[in-house]
């Protein structure tokens, strides 16, 4: 059983009082609070009324909001959800554990509008990946680079529609596995739109290898090392070992979301690449990159 699995099994069984324990000891929910009235810290009490069972009570005779509530999760995350902090929790871990929205639905008890504005408002926060103040190489590092497209290919369909298409380039480091990587939707496949990309995220004289796409042959002229396999003929280069398959692999890991999630809409492509490329590249430890995201300052 994984880490998050087992933080869900104690959130299930967790009463109100130790969920806003735990929330609190998480930096979820502010600990201290002071009344917009007279800046006085406020009072945790309990408030039956409330969803939450608690809420910060200003106890300040001379205050205009004197014994006023108000609602423990302010300036949080959880504001403004007119669900239980459980099962807000709930859907965000499942989520860390890249359940489907529609997989999510089944072991909560919320509709699946709510889940999507619960997972809209997380993944709106998550922040654009760039490499450019901390670019892409180091020590026994190489760089593979290729493009794919975002579209989704319906059975019924005999292919993917030209008004439709989406293309990105796709750059990942590999050092016996792919330790970060990066992606962006691109206009065209032009050399002027492909090389500016790559001399902005990676670092001058990598190695990089690529296939044998026009765009990339001039990469030398940018400090570059650069190898190609040509794909009519091989796979992997015989002679250099040229290959671009880690980069592909990764290719079919953004085919295989989209398809998981029965397709992306063109206008959504962007803000599923950022997301997808969130929580790749936090995938190590991604519950506490995630909890980073919604701390409360």
């Amino acid at each position: 059983m994984s880490t998050i699995q087992k933080i869900e099994e104690e959130i299930y069984k967790m009463n109100e009082k130790e969920l806003l324990d735990y929330l609190i000891s998480e930096k979820l929910i502010k600990k201290e609070l002071h009344c917009f009235e007279c800046g006085v810290s406020m009072s945790l009490v309990i408030f039956n009324r409330s969803i939450d069972k608690y809420s910060w009570r200003c106890m300040k005779k001379c205050c205009k909001s004197y014994k006023r509530y108000t609602s423990i999760r302010k300036e949080s995350f959880f504001d403004n959800f007119n669900i239980r902090l459980k099962d807000i929790l709930i859907i965000i871990l499942k989520y860390s554990c890249k359940q489907q929205r529609h997989q999510i639905v089944l072991g909560v008890d919320v509709t699946y509008n709510t889940i999507k504005k619960v997972l809209n408002r997380l993944t709106n926060l998550m922040p654009e990946t760039d490499f450019k103040n901390n670019k892409l190489v180091g020590p026994g590092v190489l760089i593979q680079v290729d493009e794919t497209m975002l579209n989704f290919k319906v059975r019924s369909h005999r292919g993917r529609s030209p008004r439709n298409k989406t293309d990105s380039l796709c750059i990942v480091e590999v050092k016996d596995k792919i330790t970060r990587a990066y992606a962006i939707i691109i206009p065209n496949k032009k050399q002027e739109t492909l090389v500016p990309i790559i001399c902005d995220q990676v670092a001058s004289n990598s190695i990089i290898w690529t296939d044998e796409h026009k765009s990339y042959s001039k990469l030398r002229n940018y400090n570059f090392v650069h190898g190609t396999v040509c794909h009519k003929y091989q796979f992997i280069d015989k002679g250099t070992n040229v290959n671009t398959q880690a980069v592909e692999s990764f290719n079919n890991l953004i085919k295989l979301e989209i398809k998981k999630r029965k397709g992306v809409k063109t206008e959504d492509r962007e803000s599923f690449l950022k997301e997808f490329l969130f929580l790749f590249n936090n995938k190590s430890n991604l519950l506490f990159s995630i909890f980073n995201l919604i701390k409360v300052s």
